[in-house]
């Protein structure tokens, strides 16, 4: 009950091929804008923060909820479900899936599943491949429609919508799904919300790994994402984001993953792990850039490129994923000198150094870190050798707290600073 979720958002049926879990899925989804356009300006609608005192507007894939989208009455923040990035899809090789678009949005919406194993017709001939005026009419707000796979390989791949996808992948319409392999009593967390670790995981994970993460990396030009918070009539945000809006000009502000931005990050993607451990890392650029990802005190090794396995694994600290790519990635804590060079707290991001600042404030960014059970506080969050308060205080991203004003207040404060 707590979920808030619809009686039908996950509806699982028969065990088809009788090995111990159903192999008919059904799930429904919705389209949730998330601070958008409000009567008070200075609040927009349905909060959720990417970074401190940071509010840009955003569209979802939103699993079909019940009752109020905000944590409360009085509150505008929210609930939990209703969130960046669009939720991790899981499902298992040969599952008859459907999934079922109810666009609760005021514009048009598909969903496109990239390259995840697909018919281009369903069986009454209606379009599958998402691609408006294609395969298929876009989905019209009030509209439902049904997407049908059957997927014959495992893999991580991506769904995102096809309606406009140089405004409508980036506002945050985009999530990974993953195909697990089939093995007996496999009954899995249909949908991660929020991605990053893997709580229920699948059979084939808990053969060969220890622990699992999502890791779904985005990035965001603030000027896309406030048009939907200066109005709220359709024809005049269509033409501002299909006309005005251009995308050869785009420049991003905010680098996010798994929806939020240092330090927020740390509160739901950090990288847990301890010592002698194989960890399952499945990551998504669903951004317009290339992520040049680099795990401090670790070399991953990639296994699979966009759902495929490699013949020839590539263990490397630089990992160059491009937009729309996959990778899956084998991290070893194994303390060898090149797999790990032993516990501690390790920084993870991109090296595209833009990424690791929030509107051109450091630190920020799509920071994370691979931590060792060792160097956790007992509130989850890493053992630093510094504070990390002024990082959470809206005011630091607002350029009104020095950089290293606490550390040498006569040195580094600002012209205003007291000597």
């Amino acid at each position: 009950m707590q979920t808030r979720l619809a009686r039908d958002a996950i509806v699982k049926g028969r065990d088809l091929d009788s090995d111990g879990d159903p192999d008919e899925i059904e799930i429904r989804l919705e389209v949730t804008e998330l601070n958008g356009h409000s009567a008070d300006l200075e609040t927009p609608a349905l909060q959720f923060q990417i970074a401190p005192g940071i509010y840009p507007g955003l569209w979802v894939f939103s699993p079909k909820t019940r009752g109020m989208a905000t944590t409360d009455f009085l509150s505008n923040k929210a609930h939990a479900v209703l969130r960046l990035p669009s939720p991790v899809i899981r499902v298992e090789q040969g599952d008859e899936v459907t999934i079922i678009l109810e666009n609760s949005h005021y514009f048009p919406h598909t969903i496109h599943l990239h390259g995840i194993d697909h018919p281009f017709l369903q069986s009454d001939g209606s379009g599958n491949d998402g691609v408006p005026m294609v395969s298929e009419m876009p989905v019209l707000p009030g509209q439902a429609k049904r997407y049908r796979l059957a997927p014959r390989h495992p893999g991580t791949f991506f769904y995102h919508c096809h309606v406009q996808p140089q405004t409508h992948i980036l506002m945050g319409l985009a999530g990974m799904i993953v195909v697990e392999k089939n093995q007996p009593n496999n009954r899995l967390q249909t949908l991660n919300i929020g991605a990053g670790r893997v709580r229920h995981r699948s059979a084939a994970s808990r053969e060969s790994y220890d622990r699992e993460f999502d890791l779904h990396y985005q990035e965001m030009d603030h000027r896309l994402h406030s048009l939907i918070q200066e109005t709220d009539q359709p024809a005049l945000l269509a033409k501002r984001m299909n006309r005005e809006y251009k995308i050869a000009e785009r420049t991003p502000n905010y680098y996010l993953v798994n929806g939020r931005s240092f330090p927020l990050s740390l509160r739901e993607s950090l990288v847990v792990v301890a010592p002698n451990e194989r960890i399952k890392l499945r990551v998504l650029n669903s951004g317009a850039s290339t992520n040049y990802l680099h795990p401090h005190g670790h070399k991953p090794t990639v296994t699979h490129l966009d759902g495929v396995p490699l013949d020839q694994p590539i263990t490397r600290d630089v990992i160059a994923i491009g937009p729309a790519q996959r990778v899956d990635l084998d991290l070893i804590t194994a303390d060898d000198g090149r797999h790990s060079y032993g516990q501690g707290v390790w920084l993870m991001h991109d090296h595209h150094e833009p990424a690791v600042t929030t509107n051109g404030i450091n630190p920020g960014g799509d920071v994370s870190m691979i931590v060792y059970e060792s160097h956790l506080q007992s509130n989850g969050m890493p053992k630093t050798h510094g504070s990390l308060e002024m990082f959470f205080d809206p005011a630091y991203y607002r350029g009104e707290i020095p950089v290293w004003g606490k550390l040498l207040p006569h040195l580094y404060g600002d012209e205003n600073t007291q000597h």
